[in-house]
Parts: C-alpha cells; sequence; structure tokens
C-alpha cells in the first residue's frame, strides 16, 4: 500500500518585462473569446480537414478539444487572474450555449476530450471553486456515474479476452482520463467506486497476453485497432504506444496521481512500477539527449532493439515526445518513491535544452503537438523541481512562443496542419484557446489546475 505522497508544489510564474508583454497578447487573445456565438460562428466557416480520406471538423460545440468546453478552461483561469472584469458573466453564456447543445444534440462518449466527463469539466472550470452552478454540476456528474459504470463493464469483458482499443484505455478518449476527472469528485461515493473498478480494469490492462505464441504485455494494440490506415500497414502485428494522448503513459500518469493523492488499491504499486519499467527500458540517447519512440513494433519488442525509423522526426510534443513521456515517468517516481525515475524524467527535461534551436522539432503553436504544450510543461516541471535550467528554457520559450502570435489570424495562433498549412482553431487542445492558458497560467501567481486534463498534474 503507498503511502499519500502529494507533490510539494510552489508555482513560480514570470517575472520581469516579458510579463507584461505576455499580458498584453493574452489580452489581445482573450477578447476575441467574449461572444460564444461569434467563436462558433467564425468556426463553422473553418474548412474540415482530410485525414487518410477523413473529413474531421474544426469545430465541435460540446467538446473540451475543440469546443465550448474547452474555452471554458480559460475563462475559469481569466476569472481567477481578473476576478472583477466579467469573465465569470461570458462564462455564463458559454454554459447556456453548452446546455442547449446538450438539449439539441445526443453526447455519444463519456471521454474527456470528446465526451461528457470533458463537460463536466467546463462546468467545474467556471463553478469557483464549487461554488457555483452546483445543480449542473450534480446532474452531470450523476448522468456521467451512471453511464461510466456501465461501460467499465462492457471494457472488462472485452479485455479479458484480449479485445482492448486505444480509446478505451487512452487520455484523450479512454478511461486514463475519465480515471482523472472522477478524482475531481472524491465526495461521491460512486465516483471513488468508478476509481476502483477503472483500477481494477488496469489490473487487465497491466497483465500480460499470449500472441502469435508469445507471452506481451496485455497493452499491445493489434493492427486493425490503429487509428490510422498507414499505421495498420505499418504495423502489421500491432504495436504498444508510449504517447501520454493515446499510449500507456496515460494510465500510467493516472495512477501516478491516484497514489501521490493517497487514492490506492493493494494493485497499484505494482501495476505502476511494471509500466515505470517497461517506459524507461524503452528510452534512448542520441546527439541531442534522451528521448523516446512513440511506438514500440511487435518486431521491435520480440528484438529487444528500437530501429531507427521509430524515432525520426521526433518532437518535443505533450502528445508523443519526450515531455509527456519523461513527466509520466516522474510522475511515477515520487508515487512509488524510485529515485531513478525521478532523476530519468528530470535528466530528460534538461537535455531538452539541446533541441531549443529547433523549438525541439515544433512548428506548431498548440498544446497537443506544439509549443505552448513544451512550455507548460516546461513550466510545471521547474515549479515543481525548482532547477535553474529549466527556469532558463521556461523563459527563453515564452519569447519564442510570443513571436508566433499572429493578429491577423482568427484568434491569435495558427495550428500548423502539415499539407493543409496555417490552420485557425479556436479550442483548447489544438487552439489559441489552449495557447491563452498557458501565457495566462505563467503569470498566475497561483498554480493553476486546469492541466489534470493533460495528465500531468
Amino acid at each position: 500500500m503507498i503511502k499519500e505522497r502529494t507533490l510539494a508544489t510552489a508555482w513560480r510564474p514570470l517575472n520581469g518585462p516579458v510579463e507584461e508583454r505576455v499580458a498584453h497578447v493574452l489580452g489581445c487573445i482573450a477578447k476575441r473569446y467574449k461572444d460564444p456565438e461569434e467563436v462558433q460562428s467564425m468556426m463553422r466557416k473553418v474548412p474540415q480537414r482530410e485525414i487518410e480520406g477523413m473529413k474531421i471538423d474544426a469545430w465541435s460545440d460540446l467538446t473540451l478539444a475543440n469546443g465550448f468546453t474547452g474555452i471554458c478552461l480559460l475563462l475559469g483561469q481569466m476569472d481567477r487572474l481578473f476576478p472583477d472584469e466579467g469573465w465569470d458573466r461570458i462564462g455564463h453564456h458559454y454554459l447556456q450555449q453548452i446546455q442547449s447543445s446538450l438539449e439539441q444534440q445526443n453526447i455519444h462518449s463519456l471521454s474527456l476530450y470528446s465526451g461528457l466527463a470533458g463537460v463536466l469539466v467546463g462546468v467545474r472550470a467556471l463553478s469557483r471553486g464549487g461554488t457555483r452552478y452546483l445543480g449542473m454540476l450534480d446532474t452531470l456528474a450523476s448522468w456521467f456515474e451512471e453511464l461510466v459504470l456501465q461501460k467499465v463493464q462492457i471494457c472488462k469483458e472485452q479485455w479479458v479476452v484480449g479485445r482492448l482499443r486505444m480509446d478505451q484505455y487512452d487520455t484523450i478518449q479512454g478511461f486514463a482520463g475519465i480515471g482523472r476527472v472522477v478524482m475531481l469528485f472524491p465526495e461521491r461515493p460512486r465516483m471513488k467506486m468508478i476509481w476502483e473498478q477503472i483500477i481494477e480494469l488496469f489490473d487487465i490492462f497491466c497483465d500480460e497476453k499470449s500472441y502469435n505464441g508469445y507471452i506481451i504485455p496485455a497493452w499491445h494494440i493489434s493492427s486493425e485497432d490503429q487509428f490510422l490506415e498507414q499505421e495498420k500497414v505499418q504495423y502489421p502485428h500491432g504495436n504498444f504506444n508510449l504517447g501520454l494522448s493515446h499510449g500507456i503513459t496515460g494510465p500510467l500518469s493516472f495512477m501516478s496521481l491516484s497514489a501521490i493523492n493517497g487514492w490506492t488499491t493493494d494493485s497499484i504499486e505494482a501495476n505502476i512500477r511494471k509500466l515505470a519499467e517497461w517506459v524507461n527500458k524503452w528510452k534512448m540517447r542520441d546527439s541531442t539527449g534522451t528521448i523516446w519512440p512513440g511506438r514500440v513494433s511487435f518486431e521491435e519488442l520480440l528484438h529487444d532493439e528500437i530501429q531507427s525509423d521509430s524515432i525520426r522526426g521526433h518532437r518535443d510534443s505533450w502528445c508523443y515526445g519526450a515531455p509527456g513521456i519523461a513527466r509520466s515517468l516522474w510522475l511515477a517516481g515520487h508515487a512509488v518513491q524510485n529515485e531513478e525515475w525521478i532523476s530519468s524524467g528530470l535528466n530528460a527535461y534538461l537535455e531538452i535544452e539541446q533541441r531549443m534551436e529547433t523549438k525541439g522539432g515544433l512548428t506548431s503553436a498548440t498544446l497537443c503537438h506544439g509549443l505552448s504544450g513544451l512550455l507548460h510543461l516546461i513550466q510545471r516541471m521547474y515549479s515543481d523541481t525548482g532547477h535553474p535550467g529549466l527556469s532558463a528554457m521556461r523563459d527563453r520559450f515564452v519569447v519564442d512562443l510570443l513571436d508566433m502570435y499572429n493578429p491577423d489570424s482568427l484568434f491569435g495562433y495558427y495550428d500548423q496542419k502539415g499539407k493543409d498549412g496555417e490552420v485557425d482553431e479556436a479550442g483548447f487542445l489544438t487552439g489559441s484557446a489552449g495557447v491563452a492558458l498557458v501565457l495566462a497560467s505563467l503569470i498566475s501567481k497561483k498554480s493553476p489546475d486546469w492541466d489534470f486534463v493533460l495528465l500531468v498534474h
């Protein structure tokens, strides 16, 4: 049984001349979010993106990723920073839009980034510490509890026979993200019950299975269950995903944060150790420091060796890069008091300095796969450790991010979408609202809590 070991975080905000520049850019972005109907109207004019033949909308009302709900996180942070500027009233208008959308649309997902868990998070962000919107929160939480309990049982039956999908366990859509939301409501008995059942699910996830005559980790994802068609071809025997967005570091971070905050079971320490040992095993070093592959193929597992193609094009992103993976390892070290993993996670961050000239391979400003995500994770690690090397990196990357501000874009920043070029997005995960949240947090005197949705806190 793990003893509670809460992280002693002292938030370390920016100071000096750059703080004024951050506040200015933040103000320029935030004012574009004052009218939810205008935001919605502008985003509905942004063309769909096409990924391997699939049409993807740039806006969806009820999603944390790219809808009203994620913007609520920004409005909540603005209200905490500037409580007399009326951001709570603006937030109220957003909640009215969310309520209207809930009445008009069916919500088919329970997930954090595209479903009911995210809606719950958005309302909570505007509740001023649970003092407002109590009826709405209770109604949503009760609905959420009922549906999650049903989903847990369905997934348990599938996982026992080896039918595991990424969207069932990961941060974005699965039980890692859902479980982190459950932890926000310790006073609700059914939430505690759900947490216990999710941990039991992860007992199955952390076990082994037989595949093609080999005993391998149960978190193996088959070829047919890869997200993209090109990945189905690239991994004919499946793979093992390491990314914090869709890989095993999501469950690792969720269980580690559970343990750190005193949520324990008899199996959780063993499962944290199993996943952390596996993540630590696959770290690699090149001329620019410690990195991880985003995925380990079945063949690489059998040969116990990563091929060079697996780390080509590495980016220091939250979703698949070293910052997200190293943070999960660092949290695991604190959860089970393993100094090697704490040191390994911190050193991986310090070595990002060697990739600063290329901004860690990042071309976008956004949270998921861009510079603001890297900057916030460095800020969080700096606040947790006080390491001066992280302070210097933070200060450099803040200037880089500010330089990417473009007043001609719809919301202040573009997302870089490869062949699609610069894309306007309003939302949290790949839009300007997420960038603004990072900027707002940098000038806050108190540690923000919105980044629990990234499973880094």
